[in-house]
């Protein structure tokens, strides 16, 4: 069977979700099928007799959250207005207003329009965003990728057609030592 390979890495990142989540469902009903086959149970009352009652299955272990499952996904048909807090990484086709916080990646794709505030390790931008970014690690800003606001952050890539407009400060995070660097520059 001959695959194409995917273009970008959000591309390659949701055929591997996909791909897990193929298994899991494949491997979960396997399970399903072994929960629902009785546990024979031995009673010691008389030796020589076994007896076997069903038991409720146990509740599954907790399994530690994966990249795959925290990400979250605002889709093209959607809008967010508010607070949109997550623990992993963010991906916005849609419409969003307000204020986004994230512990990973956020990925504003082409089509998507944000006018919030974001706090995050890394934003990708191919849409348009309009409000302040605080970008932890980079920022990058893909062709046809529109930033209007006050962006933050310690690396910046811009692509050739990409546009940002705007108050940027880059570099690592400011000391609260007011005193003024050698040359006079901040």
């Amino acid at each position: 069977m001959f695959r194409r390979e995917p273009r970008d890495p959000l591309e390659r990142q949701l055929s591997q979700f996909r791909q897990q989540l193929e298994q899991t469902t494949a491997d979960e009903e396997l399970a399903l099928d072994e929960d629902l086959l009785p546990r024979p149970t031995t009673e010691s009352s008389a030796p020589s007799s076994r007896t076997s009652t069903w038991q409720p299955p146990e509740p599954p272990a907790r399994q530690p959250a994966t990249p795959d499952r925290m990400l979250s996904i605002v889709a093209a048909n959607a809008r967010w207005q508010g607070t949109l807090q997550t623990e992993g990484s963010l991906v916005i086709h849609g419409h969003v207003e307000g204020t986004i916080q994230a512990a990973h990646d956020v990925t504003i794709l082409e089509g998507a329009t944000v006018r919030a505030d974001i706090a995050a390790q890394q934003v990708i931008v191919r849409g348009a965003v309009q409000g302040r970014i605080d970008a932890r690690g980079r920022l990058e800003i893909h062709p046809g990728g529109e930033v209007i606001g006050e962006v933050s952050a310690p690396s910046l890539v811009v692509h050739e057609g990409a546009r940002l407009s705007g108050k940027l400060k880059m570099g690592a995070t400011e000391s609260t030592d007011s005193a003024p660097s050698p040359g006079g520059y901040r």
